[in-house]
């Protein structure tokens, strides 16, 4: 009998296809290797809007410090209350104490999903505090009346917007709705408690809130760059390699 041809899936082709759409190259990625370019890139652009948008603001109070019409209207619907226990309670929310067990949860809920993520949320919250104590405030300059303390942004709501924006973005899917509700709350009600004890000025407020979350975000995103590069370098179409021609076998 003449040569027979072997068989084409027994060629370079063939099976180099079979290993491709092997079901173990189908599984998706998890940890830092699900990152892509075009979800960090926007994440990274969130969160530059809002500290930049923050920065803006403290721009405009460098050169108007005193209460504008949204803080005059802020005071009005948020009365003064010094001695408001419920205040009081919530603005432990943004303690250093609070800080320190949030990040801790953050770092043990994320690690086992996101390593990467684990790091920077867990990270992002004390850099957004660092920013608005050590530069933001002795930058900007702006006190409550006279004599007060420096009040843009405000510490408190800026780390409780970093804490709850990390814990949502460590959590399941599942569970980051229900999450993201919960820091919401979070934040509006520090916010409001700072406004009714005369901590700060309800823009102080915004400013805290745009630090927190953007910092978080930004850390997040930077961090992922290098696994959200190496991503889209994978999705690039390559060129096919040229099939090498079966050898006849004998039989």
């Amino acid at each position: 009998m003449g040569p027979r041809w072997g068989r084409a899936d027994s060629g370079p082709g063939g099976s180099y296809a079979d290993a491709v759409t092997s079901p173990s190259s189908r599984r998706p990625r998890r940890g830092p290797r699900s990152a892509t370019l075009a979800g960090t890139t926007l994440e990274l652009a969130f969160g530059a809007v809002l500290l930049g948008l923050a920065a803006l603001g403290g721009l405009v109070f460098v050169h108007r410090p005193w209460p504008n019409r949204l803080d005059v209207w802020g005071y009005r619907v948020l009365p003064v209350d010094l001695s408001s226990g419920w205040a009081h309670d919530v603005v432990t929310l943004g303690s250093l104490t609070a800080l320190v067990i949030g990040v801790i949860a953050v770092f043990v809920i994320g690690v086992w999903r996101d390593w990467v993520r684990a790091l920077a949320c867990s990270t992002a919250p004390v850099v957004a505090v660092l920013i608005v104590q050590d530069l933001a405030k002795p930058l900007v300059g702006r006190h409550l009346g006279t004599t007060g303390a420096s009040s843009y942004p405000s510490g408190t709501v800026a780390a409780v917007a970093a804490l709850g924006t990390a814990a949502v973005l460590v959590m399941p899917r599942l569970v980051r709705p229900i999450v993201a509700l919960l820091g919401m709350a979070a934040v509006v009600g520090t916010a409001a408690a700072v406004i009714v004890l005369r901590w700060h000025y309800p823009t102080d407020a915004l400013g805290g809130l745009g630090v927190g979350v953007g910092a978080v975000l930004a850390v997040d995103a930077l961090c992922h760059v290098p696994w959200a590069l190496a991503s889209a370098f994978r999705s690039v179409p390559r060129e096919p390699q040229r099939q090498a021609r079966p050898r006849p076998q004998l039989v």
